[in-house]
């Protein structure tokens, strides 16, 4: 895990909180709104520190996890994305490996 620590770095200094934004967003969008800055479209970016996704070794509960709680320079979203979010977010961030 400390080897991607970053794994969602630092995207974007505000996340809408309502319910409705929580659930409505594809996988995509999720990522595109909360991850690109940093990653970059193909998860390779490495912006800020960002971790190169395509070569991710991380498990879904592992990104899971690391989503919710943030770690250094990445944002928790664990009170900002609902369940089902973060688990869409991870699956979309898995389809970024090469």
């Amino acid at each position: 895990m400390n080897r991607l620590v970053l794994i969602f770095c630092a995207v974007l200094s505000f996340i809408s909180t309502s319910a409705q934004t929580k659930t409505s967003l594809t996988a995509k969008q999720l990522y595109e709104k909360n991850c690109q800055r940093c990653h970059g479209a193909d998860g390779a970016k490495g912006s800020m520190g960002a971790k190169n996704l395509q070569v991710s070794v991380l498990k879904a509960p592992e990104i899971v996890s690391l989503l919710q709680q943030g770690k250094k320079a990445m944002p928790a979203y664990g009170k900002k994305l609902s369940a089902e979010a973060l688990n869409e977010l991870t699956a979309y961030v898995k389809t970024l490996r090469k």
